[in-house]
């Protein structure tokens, strides 16, 4: 059968497909356009009933004709068999195994195709010269030749059952050919078109396409990019896909047709780049439009041709890519070219194990190992291709450009940190959700105004803008902290040079600290070590961060965190720059409290994914989801590691809830058992040196306790150095109350107050014995809440009520709120952050007391801080002095007896051996801090073997007469004197000389099962000397000697398992990726949106101006009835770029889609859009989301549980061709009566979550 002559035509959307014209060959008379080419369609059909109809209306209405159709079904099971029959003719149709691949039925149904000659089609023949009709002979055809347009040129039209050629695809993919031959560039094979979505017809999906090193598919577009003519030029490329290839017959059957090893996916490269090898060329022709559904990748049917069960689409992607690759590649890059693709697939791994989903992780190694462990097909792939004839530079050039795919990638994973950025697009579009009627009130003024539209922006999203002033507000009151040194004084130690130093405190299991010892390092050392490494190493900078950049972070996490809150964005910036500046966070930046610091950034963070966790955002009954309980868990652990304090705090708040959820004990309290047993375990075994009383202290030194009054602790005020009087913030106090006499939202504020009062009780416990300014910093924060909850709507709601006492307290309460945290900033920012933190040199003895230090006897500083004789506090010091995290090691080591005897003495003035006691624990020197009282000194003056050597800025320093140092061998027992012997700060390998027997190496370290020493490979025995310190018997002979400590096999075990527990922790806690979210779905139901007119001065002026006019004109003709609210709404505030402009007056209106009303999401406050933990996932950034809307909302409910529209783009609200003009003849429109699986949710994830279609991060 030929189809030919079939006209293009369009079928109403009701009826079913038409059977063609079964015109016989004799009766073709009319010659179509570009009548040389002769062309094949050749259709294939694998459960694809949904949408064959659109794809079948589109062959048989193209404007130029194909000259033959045929079709190969692959034991489809549904009815996609008979619908290709009905229309195309049983003759036409091949029916093959389910198992097919899509390269095979091409070829079978090629096959069968007769290759159409001139004397099948006359009209490609010269004309008769009889005319029947006149009955003579016409001279004119007698100078024709046989073939007047020339040798028939047969092409392949390929067409997937998912994609519909619009009426003009066939033609324009021939004038390309026509235009390229008539230049005389006949080596043109193949043509392909520009696919678009299915359903968005303006989504781009390709422009041709190209396979990256690492084997992604590249197509060079951007997410869900609009066609806006931007790639509109014929270009060759590497390859265009089969949905819609034009491919000439005699090149396809030269190159072998498709590859059998590529069944599906990644065929179209293959074969593209096999025909650019063998020296042709691939073009794309824009101006031929096909839509695809991508049916196979976008998983919405089963892939049954690979295997014999049916086939991940990710893994058949992922293999094709791989054998693409190694079998095309040139020889000299396929090394390079296999090491990507093993190191890219491991870290794609690694990024979808963290992402949970671990069947696309072993879709990526059972995709490469699949065809790695077949080398015997690699090698006879490339065999079978030969040498190309291709130049490498040309080739070169239809690749992605040296680094793209890493580009995009981190272009996309920033898009997703800063969040908005596919929400907004999406609500602009069609499937993103409301689409605003228009600003209303002064708003609708200014936003004409184009000067204004940074003000409009920056309105929008005021969360950086706050950042940005809370940031100079910070920088100009740290200016003292700005410039060289290092960061210390109060509880801050000066932080060592680099991160690896840091990394080495906490992995070792030996601390060089005081006499040295094994206890367990605080975990917040490796956290610092970690920002540090992420910081290129620099711990200083880590800790500027941290502690200089805490009042601008703790402002912006908690106005992100408040947003399901209330959704005025004006409360939520005043609740965070009062929660920036309560005293605790000012006081903790002057007095070097890192632990707090990072406790008030954190903090709101933790209190927003605890509610998620508790399931207190939801209605009655329901529970947290699993992921805001590790992320909960997650942050509390990081949080504890630094302020212990918080644990029990949550341990009383989670039995709080346990008592409100006691309905659902099991459930909530398995959460309660992760969300409390997790810090202790992955902070194991330091935290259990917590219990029970430990909880209290934080990160650093023990610098003073708080002595705040009553009237502090009730303002939030801790006390000591950086923090202001509690009255300054008791406006904040007064609102937290004033918030309990609101009849809405109890609940919510019941459980604020629950929280601030568990919180009020700990700081009173913690003052007076250690700071109080983390459980000050919960208590400011639950008021802040109760505050910002009772606040919202409060000038609605007095405003409503007659005048009274009502609003003059409002308004004090409203002033006092407001310019308490202002006038806490405008001092902290004059008079600056004035405590003991200071930049100096973090150098704390005499820099030659540092320089000795570090020299072969490694000696050692005993330095002095004293406030009277019968009270000495003392340090150890080696090296230039303490550093970060030494405080808390000599804590928990618990000193030692014996030095502490020392120094009792030595101040007391005992007459004892004083230098000889210090010799044995390689102390040269004395430092004497600035403050220490006179008797100090003159007793130091006065004892025997100690020289005073200086005295500057009030310090002291004394010398041991005596030779000292850190290893030396001592002889027996009254033989002779001590022999030095070099050493490092741990290890020590150096020569020993022969001596006596009985001699015995000494070490001034405190003795433990972990040293080990040899004696030219000879293991020594341990002893331990004058009852602590660590010794070795030696032999009579000499030798090299090696002492070391050994790490016990359970501290790196543990190690391990405390990475490996972390790293699982921060996986559960992560957002998962999306697979069931679709960038190309069906339009959602509408409803018609309500256009709101502006109310400012200008706006009633130009509503008043155009009444007028409409009066004058006429106000009886049609359509000319004055311009009243709604339609100057619609003239004066145009529709911004991708968004659905209003309708016409003779049109539908504008659509949304459902949303909920701010009613709505008060009910479920901390729900967020993902209605897990606050939504901590993708679109929660504070500019895209629930609060966007000029105005509130209310939408009726719709789903997808309905039949389509027969066209949703025939409206008028959308243009589907995209350039303002009408289609050349009406769509098909067939209305579609099956549904997918799961409703469209616009706030879900994409399925991948890379923002690409493909599971390897591409479309197809």
């Amino acid at each position: 059968m030929s189809v030919h002559s079939h006209a293009a035509a369009h079928y109403d959307g009701a009826a079913p497909v038409p059977d063609p014209a079964r015109a016989t060959v004799s009766d073709q008379t009319g010659t179509p356009e570009y009548p040389r080419h002769v062309v094949t369609a050749v259709l294939v059909s694998h459960d694809g009933a949904r949408w064959l109809p659109d794809a079948l209306a589109g062959l048989l209405g193209q404007e130029r004709p194909v000259q033959c159709a045929v079709a190969a079904d692959t034991g489809s099971a549904d009815e996609s068999a008979q619908v290709v029959t009905d229309a195309l003719g049983a003759d036409r149709v091949l029916h093959l195994a389910r198992r097919t691949g899509f390269g095979q039925a091409v070829e079978e149904a090629v096959h069968s195709a007769p290759v159409l000659t001139p004397d099948d089609l006359p009209y490609l023949k010269r004309p008769s010269s009889w005319d029947p009709v006149t009955r003579t002979w016409r001279d004119e055809t007698y100078d024709l030749p046989e073939l007047p347009y020339g040798e028939p040129v047969q092409w392949l039209w390929l067409l997937h059952d998912d994609c519909a050629p619009e009426p003009d695809a066939l033609a324009q993919l021939l004038r390309v050919v026509e235009n390229e031959y008539e230049l005389g560039r006949d080596d043109v094979a193949v043509v392909g078109p520009k696919l678009r979505g299915w359903y968005d017809r303006r989504q781009l999906l390709e422009v041709g396409v190209s396979i990256a090193n690492s084997g992604r598919r590249w197509t060079g577009l951007d997410r869900r990019e609009q066609d806006q003519g931007q790639h509109d030029h014929v270009r060759p490329v590497l390859s265009v896909s089969t949905a819609g290839m034009l491919i000439r017959r005699d090149i396809f059957e030269e190159l072998g047709g498709f590859d059998r090893r590529l069944p599906l996916m990644r065929d179209d490269v293959d074969l593209c780049w096999r025909a650019l090898s063998a020296g042709h060329r691939v073009l794309v022709a824009p101006e031929a439009v096909v839509r695809h559904a991508e049916a196979a990748s976008r998983e919405r049917r089963t892939v049954d041709c690979v295997g014999r069960t049916a086939a991940s689409p990710h893994k058949v992607d992922k293999a094709g890519a791989v054998y693409t690759l190694l079998v095309n590649t040139r020889t000299a890059a396929l090394p390079w070219v296999l090491l990507r693709l093993v190191l890219g697939t491991l870290l794609r791994t690694v990024a979808y194990l963290v992402g949970k989903v671990p069947g696309q992780a072993v879709d990526e190694i059972r995709g490469l190992m699949g065809v790695l462990l077949r080398p015997e097909r690699i090698i006879a792939g490339r065999g079978r291709r030969g040498k190309p004839q291709i130049d490498k530079g040309e080739l070169r050039a239809l690749l992605p450009p040296p680094g793209a795919t890493i580009r995009v990638t981190v272009e996309q994973v920033a898009g997703n940190l800063v969040g908005g950025s596919d929400a907004e697009a999406s609500s602009a579009g069609r499937h993103g959700g409301a689409i605003e009627s228009g600003p209303g009130g002064d708003d609708a003024d200014f936003l004409e105004i184009e000067q204004f539209a940074r003000l409009k922006r920056i309105a929008r999203k005021p969360g950086p803008v706050l950042f940005l002033l809370l940031l100079f507000v910070s920088l100009a009151a740290c200016r003292g902290l700005l410039g060289g040194g290092a960061l210390a004084g109060g509880a801050l130690l000066p932080a060592p040079a680099g991160s690896s130093e840091l990394w080495s405190r906490y992995l070792d299991s030996w601390h060089p600290v005081g006499a040295g010892g094994t206890p367990s390092a605080p975990p917040y050392l490796a956290m610092v070590a970690m920002l540090a490494s992420l910081l290129l190493g620099s711990t200083g900078l880590a800790v500027t961060v941290l502690l200089v950049g805490s009042v601008p972070l703790a402002g912006f996490t908690a106005y992100f965190a408040s947003r399901p809150l209330v959704p005025s964005r004006l409360l939520r910036a005043w609740g965070a720059v009062a929660y920036a500046f309560l005293p605790a966070i000012t006081g903790a930046l002057a007095g070097g409290r890192i632990g707090t610091a990072v406790l008030a950034v954190l903090l709101p963070l933790i209190a927003r994914a605890g509610v998620a966790a508790a399931g207190l955002a939801k209605a009655p009954g329901a529970r947290g989801s699993w992921r805001a309980t590790w992320a909960y868990a997650l942050l509390l652990t990081v949080t504890t590691a630094f302020t212990p304090i918080v644990w029990p705090i949550a341990l009383l708040l989670g039995l709080g809830v346990l008592v409100v959820r006691r309905d659902d004990i099991v459930a909530h309290g398995l959460r309660f058992l992760a969300q409390l047993g997790t810090p202790l375990l992955v902070l194991a075994p330091w935290s259990l040196s917590l219990l029970p009383f430990g909880f209290f202290h934080e990160a650093g030194l023990e610098y003073g306790s708080s002595a705040a009054s009553a009237l502090d602790l009730l303002g939030a005020g801790p006390g000591g150095p950086g923090t202001m009087h509690g009255l300054m913030l008791i406006g904040i106090v007064l609102a937290a109350l004033a918030a309990l006499l609101r009849s809405e939202r109890q609940f919510a504020i019941w459980t604020a107050w629950a929280v601030a009062l568990v919180a009020l009780v700990f700081a009173v416990l913690s003052n007076g014995s250690t700071w109080a300014g983390p459980a000050t910093l919960v208590y400011g924060l639950a008021l802040l809440a109760a505050a910002v909850i009772g606040a919202d709507g409060a000038r609605a709601r007095v405003a409503e009520q007659s005048f009274g006492w009502r609003q003059p307290v409002a308004a004090l309460i409203a002033f006092a709120s407001a310019a308490g945290p202002l006038l806490v900033a405008a001092g902290w920012m004059i008079g600056g952050a004035d405590g003991p933190v200071e930049r100096r040199d973090p150098v704390q003895v005499p820099a030659f007391v540092a320089e000795e230090s570090g020299t072969r006897d490694q000696a050692r500083t005993l330095v002095l801080d004293s406030d009277s004789p019968a009270h000495v506090g003392y340090m150890l010091v080696r090296g230039s002095g303490a550093r970060m995290g030494d405080a808390e090691l000599a804590a928990v080591n618990g000193g030692n007896k014996q030095l502490d005897k020392v120094v009792a003495n030595l101040v007391a003035g005992s007459g004892a051996d004083q230098a000889g006691q210090l010799g044995g624990f390689a102390v040269r020197y004395v430092l004497v801090h600035k403050g220490a009282p006179r008797d100090v000194s003159r007793v130091l003056d006065a004892t025997p073997g100690l020289t005073r050597l200086s005295q500057q800025d009030g310090s002291a320093l004394w010398r041991v007469n005596q030779e000292v140092s850190r290893a030396a061998i001592m002889p027996a027992a009254g033989s002779g004197t001590a022999q030095p012997v070099a050493a490092g700060p741990v290890e020590i390998h150096t020569t020993i000389p022969s001596g006596a027997e009985g001699r015995v190496l000494r070490l001034a370290d405190s003795a433990d099962a972990g040293w080990t020493a040899t004696l030219d490979g000879r293991p020594l025995t341990r002893t331990t000397v004058d009852d602590w310190a660590q010794g070795f018997q030696l032999p009579a002979s000499g030798g090299k000697l090696d002492v070391t400590f050994e790490d016990p096999f359970g501290h790196t075990a543990w190690l391990w398992a405390q990475g490996a527990l972390a790293v699982v922790l921060v996986v559960l806690a992560l957002p998962g990726r999306r697979r069931d979210v679709d960038d190309d779905l069906p339009e959602e139901e509408l409803v018609p949106a309500q256009a709101v007119a502006g109310e400012g001065r200008r706006a009633r002026r130009l509503r008043a101006q155009a009444e007028a006019e409409a009066d004058e004109a006429g106000q009886g003709e049609a359509g000319q009835e004055g311009v009243g609210q709604e339609e100057f709404g619609r003239q004066e505030f145009a529709a911004e770029p991708g968004t659905v402009p209003p309708p016409a007056a003779d049109e539908e209106p504008a659509a949304v889609p459902h949303q909920q009303s701010y009613d709505e999401w008060d009910t479920t406050a901390y729900a967020g859009a993902a209605t897990e933990y606050g939504a901590y996932g993708d679109g929660q950034y504070e500019g895209d989301g629930q609060y966007q809307g000029a105005q509130p909302q209310q939408y009726p409910a719709g789903g997808y549980d309905q039949a389509y529209q027969p066209d949703p783009y025939q409206g008028g609200q959308y243009d589907q061709y995209g350039y303002g003009g009408q289609p050349p003849a009406a769509p098909y429109g067939q209305t579609y009566q099956q549904g997918y699986e799961e409703p469209y949710d616009p706030a879900q994830h994409h399925p991948h979550g890379n923002g690409n279609e493909r599971p390897d991060g591409s479309q197809q």
